[in-house]
């Protein structure tokens, strides 16, 4: 589960809080890393929401849908 938590942008967050409550020295790097990781999930997120839609578009699975239910 270490390796899944090292994908996840918040543990980084975490460990930075963890540290700041006490007055420690806040590591930059890993709020950089957090938020270069939650940055990449937001773009790979538009990027399948883009052809997701783009697919129901062109298959007529919107129009579809659509005409079905505006009764």
């Amino acid at each position: 589960m270490q390796y899944v938590g090292h994908l996840l942008p918040a543990p980084y967050v975490f460990e930075g809080m963890r540290a700041a409550i006490p007055g420690q020295h806040v590591a930059v790097v890993q709020l950089a890393w957090d938020g270069g990781l939650a940055l990449l999930y937001i773009l790979l997120a538009a990027w399948t929401f883009t052809r997701v839609h783009r697919h129901a578009v062109d298959s007529g699975l919107l129009a579809r849908y659509s005409a079905e239910t505006a009764n």
